[in-house]
């Protein structure tokens, strides 16, 4: 199988596939991450010049579209949740959410070409979401930093 992804497929795939698993409550736990932050648009602007430079531009794209097919998906309806003092619709909550989704997926896929606190402020809200879970389900944690050996 091709590396769709790059040398950091598996850790890609780990993340996708936890997406099928997110909850609307998830979603909204991770929209409450400020996308605007300055600090994330630097960490977010130095992924897109690491996939640039490092070659791994289309690598990026091909796991951002598995993203953006992921929030289709939730376009489909379903019960509305209340967050934040309002109804929200699942699609709004995925939508809200894909933000921090991207810059997840997207540090994954340039992993190994970025800085480590860049690593980290890009992941922060995804890291925090598999702390929450672990802490609220015993579920596993989501993984960090691993990245394939050389």
């Amino acid at each position: 199988m091709a590396a769709e992804f790059g040398p950091n497929q598996e850790q890609v795939d780990a993340l996708l596939a936890r997406l099928d698993f997110l909850n609307q409550e998830g979603a909204m736990f991770l929209a409450s991450f400020d996308s605007d932050d300055s600090q994330r648009r630097r960490a977010r602007d130095a992924m897109r010049r690491a996939a640039v430079t490092g070659g791994r531009g289309k690598e990026l794209e091909a796991a951002q579209r598995k993203v953006e097919a992921w929030v289709d998906r939730w376009f489909a309806g379903g019960s509305q949740i209340s967050g934040y003092g309002r109804d929200v619709t699942p699609a709004e909550a995925a939508a809200r959410a894909a933000p921090p989704v991207l810059d997840a997926v997207g540090a994954l896929v340039v992993g190994d070409l970025l800085p480590p606190d860049t690593f980290e402020v890009l992941t922060l809200a995804w890291r925090e979401l598999g702390q929450k879970a672990t802490q609220t389900l015993g579920a596993p944690s989501t993984p960090g930093r691993t990245l394939p050996k050389k």
